[in-house]
């Protein structure tokens, strides 16, 4: 499979740095995955030079507060906010999003799971000051254990949020719910994947629904 860190560090189209922010999901601070892709992305901005400061961040699920004043901290900069929460990471980005006053131009929720309760709170709606949403979805054909402690989670969480439902932008995969950096460079109908709109931060540009 592709690499998940593909985006080269490239002058920004609207004059603006880019602050991409991701939230890994439940057992992220054992298994590392999301805190890895975005420790290789750090390495690959400081290698391209990233003269135009762009950068990368990754929080703890439980770290909601921590997020959100990044986020803050990031919009009084002016930059462009690129927000992208795996699995129960999810569910804190959009309750990061809810609580930002600003516009995040991205908001992404890779195969989604809400905490408990979650889905039937403000929280899982989809936040007014999100310009574009993306939820990159995990359906393979054969399950391993972190499908299986998706499902889990999904009922006990009562299914996907509706911001991630709605999502103006689906991309289907069949990875499993592991791979998230996999996942990050799946493409959609349309040959886009999540990867390259964070890399080219065009949210402005119309919408293309893709799945």
């Amino acid at each position: 499979m592709a690499s998940g860190i593909v985006i080269p560090n490239r002058p920004e189209p609207s004059g603006c740095s880019v602050a991409e922010i991701y939230i890994g999901g439940a057992a992220d601070g054992q298994s590392r995955i999301v805190a890895s892709f975005v420790k290789a992305r750090q390495r690959l901005l400081l290698e391209g030079g990233n003269s135009h400061g762009r950068t990368a961040a990754w929080f703890a699920h439980y770290d909601v507060d921590g997020a959100t004043s990044h986020c803050m901290a990031a919009l009084s900069r002016g930059d462009d906010i690129a927000l992208v929460g795996h699995s129960w990471g999810s569910d804190a980005a959009l309750r990061v999003a809810h609580q930002l006053n600003g516009t995040i131009g991205l908001l992404a929720g890779v195969d989604p799971v809400m905490r408990p309760g979650s889905v039937f709170s403000r929280a899982s709606r989809r936040p007014e000051n999100a310009a574009l949403i993306v939820h990159v979805d995990a359906s393979p054909r054969q399950l391993d254990r972190s499908d299986i402690v998706k499902a889990t989670g999904v009922v006990l969480g009562g299914g996907v949020a509706g911001a991630y439902r709605s999502a103006d932008i689906m991309i289907r995969t069949d990875l499993n719910h592991w791979a998230f950096a996999d996942m990050m460079a799946a493409p959609g109908l349309d040959g886009v994947s999540l990867n390259d709109r964070i890399g080219k931060a065009d949210w402005r540009a119309p919408i293309i629904r893709a799945g």
